[in-house]
């Protein structure tokens, strides 16, 4: 059987295929190399900023149209990105990390295929090359929590190149080449080397055109058969940086998978010269292998891990860019308690926040309210974050232990939460909000907010509090009370009475017996 694209999902990003066009690197070292001078120019800090920044245009007219258009652009802000200082170092880390590991692959120099099939075959017999075949390549390892933009953050710095660069004529002279400048692939779901190797040919073939898979994958071939191919087809077309996302996936490899793909990575940055940079979440700290940190301890570029933002001054920048967007009818200026607001509601991580600033955008809306306070920032994250709650709790006692042990973040449904928001406003003349998360503002106090529910809304809230040590002390009309509470006819004998306290649970006394 031949695997073919179609055989399987390919989860990869692309970029845009271009001429080469030679350019002064301004670099001595980096000089007479067409790989290094094709790429773009090394850009400055503000140079970076003004070009992966992603600011949605804004009219503030559109706060007056009506609630089905301004739902619409409430979603607006989820294109919203706003270059921050680790973006920035992260830029750098990919600037220096592709020019340095081109320096010692210049296909212009005589020896420079030859020592690359020498590569290959040492790397294919499982040897070192001679020393001095060795290059300047290195990677490094990304490690965040879900949902802190590494993701992103990686698609926009990999955007500011070319995918491919397509070479014909270098200092006029002859020199045919397509040269891949970044492939990004995700870890298969179940760590599998050999789903590793089917996504970088499907990818290679998607964007050269080439037939790779059908040449080099079929259900006989083995993972020692396809990895050297792999190799092979990097040094080719001369990688300039591989990234794999996703790498805690390899915990779920079976036995060694996961020390065999780390040393294939090694063998790729020591022999080929291709650099190889490794993304996850926490998880993926278990699996990085001693090994794979010793071959990058030299680089000088150190690991990354990005941890949730502090509430400070670039935390500050973040929300003021955030704030800009908004769509409800009664605009608010930005004051410390909504900032910290934010921050304790997302946990300084930045999806997290842009998504609770959207969706308090659209209860504001859907309820008539038409003003963002805190109190429906908290509403919202509540009921929006469920999911995400383990992580945040641990990020806000400051358990490193259990993000360890915290597989994944599960993504906010935006769309599910958006129906069912919206399916909340009736039409009758005007729009107006459910009862059941109708809100109005307290006239004293703009930064607060009254949520009217349902009594038995709040008796659920209240059975599901953990249950006090202490004895609750019955009411002293005792159980006449119960019977005659005005709440009788709304809730059965025995919610009354477990609310009141005479009901206790059968396990109140076993800790006690234990201790004696």
């Amino acid at each position: 059987m031949t695997f073919t694209n179609s055989t399987l999902p390919l989860l990869v990003g692309s970029g845009k295929v271009v001429q080469a066009s030679y350019r002064d690197p301004l670099i001595s070292s980096y000089r007479n190399n067409p790989l290094i001078e094709a790429l773009p120019q090394i850009l400055s800090s503000e140079e970076v900023i003004s070009s992966i920044a992603s600011y949605p245009s804004y009219d503030d007219t559109e706060r007056c149209l009506p609630i089905h258009l301004r739902l619409h652009l409430a979603q607006n802000v989820l294109r919203f990105f706003q270059p921050l200082p680790i973006h920035l170092d992260l830029e750098a880390r990919f600037s220096r990390l592709i020019r340095g590991g081109y320096q010692f692959r210049n296909p212009i120099q005589i020896d420079f295929w030859k020592n690359s099939f020498m590569k290959l075959s040492a790397f294919s017999n499982d040897e070192f090359p001679p020393n001095y075949m060795y290059t300047s390549a290195y990677g490094f390892t990304i490690i965040g929590i879900s949902g802190i933009g590494k993701t992103t953050a990686i698609s926009a710095i990999l955007s500011l190149y070319p995918q491919v660069i397509i070479h014909s004529c270098y200092k006029n002279k002859n020199f045919t080449h397509s040269q891949i400048v970044w492939l990004k692939l995700d870890c298969p779901f179940d760590g599998s080397i050999k789903g590793l190797c089917l996504n970088f040919f499907q990818a290679v073939d998607e964007i050269l055109k080439t037939n790779y898979s059908k040449n080099y994958v079929s259900s006989r071939r083995t993972v020692d058969e396809l990895i050297p191919s792999m190799a092979r087809v990097a040094s080719l077309h001369c990688i300039g940086v591989l990234v794999i996302d996703e790498i805690q996936h390899l915990n779920e490899a079976k036995s060694g998978g996961a020390n065999k793909m780390l040393n294939f990575f090694v063998q790729l940055v020591n022999t080929i010269g291709v650099p190889v940079v490794l993304v996850g979440t926490y998880k993926a700290m278990s699996v990085l292998s001693g090994e794979f940190r010793q071959a990058r301890r030299g680089s000088g570029q150190g690991d990354l891990i990005w941890d949730s933002m502090e509430e400070d001054d670039v935390w500050q920048l973040f929300i003021e860019s955030l704030w800009r967007y908004q769509y409800v009818k009664k605009p608010c200026p930005l004051t410390s308690s909504l900032c910290h607001a934010l921050y304790e509601s997302s946990g300084g991580i930045t999806d997290f926040a842009v998504k609770i600033y959207m969706l308090a955008q659209i209860r504001a809306m859907t309820t008539e309210s038409e003003i963002i306070n805190e109190g429906v920032i908290k509403s919202v994250a509540a009921d929006s974050l469920r999911l995400a709650k383990p992580i945040l709790d641990a990020l806000k006692t400051g358990n490193v232990k259990a993000l360890y042990n915290i597989d994944d973040v599960y993504p906010t449904d935006i769309t599910s939460v958006i129906k069912s928001t919206t399916n909340n406003i009736k039409v009758s003349g005007k729009l107006s909000s459910s009862p059941a998360v109708k809100q109005t503002l307290a006239s004293s106090d703009l930064t607060t907010m009254e949520i009217c529910e349902e009594q038995k809304l709040d008796l659920k809230k209240e059975q599901q509090k953990p249950i006090k040590s202490t004895r609750k002390k019955p009411n002293q009309d005792g159980l006449l009370a119960v019977n005659n509470s005005k709440s009788h006819n709304k809730f059965t004998a025995y919610e009354q009475l477990k609310s009141m306290g005479y009901i206790r649970p059968a396990t109140e006394f076993i800790t006690l017996y234990k201790d004696k």
